[in-house]
C-alpha cells in the first residue's frame, strides 16, 4: 500500500494518541507513507483522502461518521478503532490494532458497503442547502417549550403530520443510533431501506416508519418557535416555517474495511447494547 491516513478527532485522549503514533511507527516500517490528522478539520483530510487505500480512525461513532461521510467520495474503506462510548461502526479495539493491523497490508480484509441518505432543503421553493448522512438526519424543535408539525410525504403520497419534537430520518446503519432510543427497530446493515421515527409525538399512533431505499421522503417542517436540522449529530443549523426537506439514498456509499466475519453485526449489537446497559 503506498498510502494509509490515521485520523482521530482533535484533542484525543492521551491513549489514543499514544496508539496513534504506534501504528504510525508500524505503517512506516511497513513502508506505507502516512497522513495523520484530525477531523473536522479546515478540508485537508478531504483533499488528502482521495490518495489513501485506507483510512485508520482512531475514536468513537462519531468521528468513524465524519471520516465515513468524507471517505465515501472516493470510495476509500476505513476501519474504525474503538474509543468511544458505544462503538457500533469499530472494527477493531484499541488492544488488538497493533496485532491485527498487518492483515490488513496484506489484503486479508473484506470490504462492506453503507447505505447513505441525501436531503435538499427548499425554501420559497428554492434550493438552498444539499447535505449527505451516514447515520441520520434529524428534525428537531430548537427549544425545549413549544413543538413543530412535520408533515410526511413519501414519494409524493401523504401519509401523516407529525406534532411533537421531531423526526428522525435513518439508513440502516443509523437504525441503531437514535432511532433506538426512540424504540425504533433495529436493521441489518446490509439492507437498503430508509426508518422514519416520530421523537415524542403527540396523539399519533404511527411512531415508526420502514420504507424502501428508493423512496423519496419529503418533510414539510411548520414552526413558530424554531426548528433545526441535524446532520449525523454534527452541530445543527436552523431552518425556517414552511421550509421543506427532500431526502433520498444518496449515490455514495460508505466502506468499512472489516476482518470480522460477515455476519458479525449480531455479536456487535449484543456486545454493545449489553455495554450501554
Amino acid at each position: 500500500m503506498k498510502q494509509i491516513a490515521i485520523v482521530t478527532r482533535p484533542s484525543p485522549p492521551p491513549a489514543a494518541q499514544e496508539l496513534l503514533d504506534e501504528v504510525e511507527k508500524l505503517l512506516t516500517r511497513e513502508g506505507v507513507k502516512v497522513w495523520r490528522g484530525i477531523v473536522p478539520d479546515s478540508g485537508e483530510f478531504a483533499r488528502i483522502v482521495a490518495d489513501c487505500e485506507l483510512v485508520f480512525v482512531l475514536g468513537g461513532d462519531g468521528t468513524i461518521l465524519h471520516v465515513g461521510n468524507v471517505a465515501s467520495v472516493h470510495r476509500v474503506p476505513i476501519i474504525g478503532v474503538d474509543f468511544g462510548r458505544f462503538g457500533f461502526l469499530a472494527e477493531i479495539s484499541p488492544a488488538e490494532a497493533l496485532e491485527k493491523i498487518p492483515a490488513f497490508l496484506r489484503g486479508e480484509h473484506w470490504v462492506e458497503e453503507r447505505a447513505m441518505l441525501q436531503a435538499e432543503l427548499l425554501r420559497h421553493g428554492e434550493k438552498i442547502g444539499n447535505y449527505q448522512a451516514l447515520n441520520d438526519i434529524v428534525v428537531g424543535r430548537a427549544y425545549l417549550s413549544g413543538v413543530i408539525d412535520v408533515q410526511l410525504k413519501v414519494d409524493d403520497e401523504y401519509v401523516t403530520t407529525y406534532i411533537g419534537d421531531g423526526l428522525i430520518v435513518s439508513t440502516a446503519t443509523g437504525s441503531t443510533a437514535y432511532n433506538l432510543a426512540t424504540g425504533g427497530p433495529v436493521l441489518d446493515p446490509s439492507m437498503r431501506a430508509i426508518v422514519l421515527a416520530a421523537i415524542a409525538p403527540h396523539l399519533s399512533h404511527l411512531g415508526h416508519l420502514v420504507v424502501p431505499r428508493d423512496s423519496t421522503i419529503t418533510l414539510y417542517v411548520g414552526t413558530r418557535k424554531g426548528a433545526s436540522v441535524t446532520i449525523d449529530g454534527q452541530p445543527d443549523f436552523s431552518i425556517e416555517d414552511k421550509d421543506v426537506l427532500n431526502i433520498t439514498h444518496s449515490p455514495h456509499s460508505a466502506y468499512f474495511a472489516r476482518l470480522q466475519s460477515k455476519t458479525y453485526f449480531y455479536k456487535t449489537l449484543a456486545t454493545r447494547l449489553r455495554r450501554g446497559g
